[in-house]
């Protein structure tokens, strides 16, 4: 309901990952990928992207997407959070 209130890329960012428990990480990565003109900028854009190529099996991206994502926040919570996926040993 709020995406037909309010279609800024950040509610549809939110959507897609509502959408990745539903139909998967493919269908929320194409939603996402529709937004990178709008939040290439934006670290949760990059780490959501992350997450998603990761359950997709693309570490080689998963991993580019989560460093894009550490350089461009400063917050200590998330910074930790990053370089822990970055640490996890690929499957």
């Amino acid at each position: 309901m709020l995406l037909r209130h309010d279609a800024s890329p950040v509610i549809r960012l939110n959507h897609a990952i509502a959408l990745s428990h539903l139909r998967g990480p493919a269908a929320a990565l194409s939603e996402i990928d529709q937004l990178a003109d709008r939040l290439n900028g934006y670290h949760l854009w990059h780490a959501t992207r992350a997450q998603l190529l990761t359950e997709l099996g693309d570490h080689e991206e998963a991993r580019a997407a989560n460093e894009r994502a550490l350089a461009m926040t400063s917050n200590p919570a998330e910074q930790q959070l990053l370089r822990s996926r970055l640490e996890m040993p690929e499957e």
